[in-house]
């Protein structure tokens, strides 16, 4: 196991941890529980900046990573429909868009035993996921705000998904024989 594969294992065990600290009496609560958020994305950052330098990008690594940034940021999307900060409607669409996406990322994986690297607007969609998420816990923002800046998230999530498909059908054309 190398060192970005931990820190892969590591944002995934922070979901929980995230999840019972938004949830508790703490006296900051959510400010804990962003701090934890935080610690996820810096993780992320780190992990993928090591894999890259270093030349450590697994299969493994490509599977994991993803789905800890996946799991922190449903967490989180689940818990501000819970506290009615945003409409369920958003955790709904992006639980049906990682499931299909994970669907059809198995499926090209069993065929092909590759997965489609992740592409921009994934990476734009996470980011932006992170910003909604941050800023609507911190100031505890609602109406317009989080509407517009989980609007964001959501068509940029879109158009990842729209990419991600258009590339996994292409490496499946390409790789089946005429």
């Amino acid at each position: 196991m190398n060192v970005p594969n931990a820190l892969s294992l590591f944002r995934l065990c922070l979901v929980p941890v995230y999840l019972l600290v938004f949830f508790s009496e703490l006296k900051y609560a959510h400010l804990i529980a962003i701090g934890i958020f935080l610690l996820a994305g810096i993780t992320d950052i780190v992990d993928g900046y090591i894999a890259r330098k270093y030349n450590q990008i697994t299969m493994l690594g490509r599977i994991l990573d993803p789905l800890a940034d996946k799991f922190m940021v449903w967490a989180a999307l689940i818990s501000l429909s819970v506290s009615r900060v945003i409409p369920w409607f958003v955790s709904i669409i992006y639980f049906i868009k990682e499931v299909t996406m994970g669907i059809g990322g198995a499926v090209v994986y069993r065929k092909l035993r590759d997965v489609p690297p992740s592409n921009i607007w994934g990476k734009a969609s996470t980011v932006l996921f992170y910003v909604a998420i941050i800023l609507s816990i911190t100031f505890d923002l609602t109406g317009l705000p989080v509407a517009l800046l989980f609007g964001a998230a959501l068509l940029s999530m879109v158009i990842a998904l729209a990419q991600y498909v258009k590339r996994g059908l292409d490496i499946v054309k390409e790789n089946t024989p005429q």
